[in-house]
């Protein structure tokens, strides 16, 4: 009974920490003037309050792939600047 608790106690440290960023080194802001969160909030202003699927960081920005309130899958892209 210890061991599970111990055990599950390890797997959500490493599921908080992998969620944030922490464990792997990345910082909020991956060099760009703007953080991947603030990037997510822009693109949802620019589909109409669209669900964001996934950002990565390309060209001194973001690409955002957001679903659209329509059901459509847009790519937008927020400069970090």
């Amino acid at each position: 009974m210890r061991l599970t608790r111990v055990t599950l106690a390890v797997l959500l440290l490493v599921a908080v920490t992998a969620t944030t960023g922490v464990a792997w080194g990345r910082s909020e802001k991956s060099g760009q003037g703007m953080s991947p969160s603030q990037a997510e909030q822009e693109a949802r202003r620019q589909t109409g309050g669209g669900r964001v699927l996934s950002v990565k960081p390309s060209d001194g920005g973001y690409q955002v792939k957001v679903l659209t309130p329509s059901g459509e899958v847009k790519y937008v892209f927020v400069s970090g600047r």
